[in-house]
């Protein structure tokens, strides 16, 4: 075993994990690019590519990112909405197997120490698949996610909480159903009201 490697077998070890997140929620959020590219400096966090198709212009732009986790090898992505920067979103412990234990043990663990830090956190999502915790942090939102639908995955992401509530209205917004004239779901174009009294 590398002497490197945590002794739970984990990579990214769970505490690597947690004070990542613990430091990105501490002091003050970027409020423009140049303070983003001053606290990826500053935070081991390298930007990469663009992942959005060239000539879009979605509200929330992904990009690829190297964490100084697991020697920059997980999947990890930033995001910007309305070119403001949103947060970060790291893909670990992912397996080809559902509920891979080793998978379910890294959720578990990072919960736990997140929870241990910040109190109990919630899930406004309640999705019987997907096991989901929230906990808001001066300012920012940190969410943990255990995917265990055909392959197993935890994900964990550091957003400011107002941009993330404002992208997800919109993202609502602009999947909700439209109608010819704004009308409510289901009535038809083709009803005409009925003028005066019948006979």
């Amino acid at each position: 075993m590398n002497a490197q490697e945590p002794l739970n077998g984990l990579n990214p070890d769970p505490a690597a994990v947690v004070g990542l997140v613990e430091t990105l929620v501490t002091g003050m959020w970027p409020r423009s690019d140049s303070d983003r590219k001053a606290w990826f400096e500053a935070h081991g966090l390298v930007t990469g590519a663009p992942w959005d198709d060239a000539g879009s212009a979605p509200a929330v732009s992904h990009y690829s990112l190297r964490t100084p986790l697991a020697g920059g090898g997980i999947s990890s992505s930033w995001t910007s909405y309305g070119a403001k920067f949103l947060g970060i979103s790291m893909q670990l412990y992912s397996s080809m197997q559902t509920d891979n234990p080793s998978t379910r043990e890294g959720f578990v663990d990072i919960h736990s120490r997140l929870t241990k830090l910040y109190g109990e956190g919630s899930n406004p999502w309640h999705d019987p698949v997907v096991q989901a915790c929230v906990w808001n942090v001066n300012g920012r939102r940190i969410v943990i996610r255990f995917f265990n639908l055909q392959h197993s995955g935890v994900m964990v992401s550091v957003d400011d909480a107002g941009l993330a509530t404002a992208s997800e209205a919109e993202a609502r917004r602009r999947n909700a159903p439209t109608h010819w004239n704004d009308s409510a779901e289901g009535a038809s174009p083709f009803a005409i009201p009925r003028m005066g009294r019948q006979s």
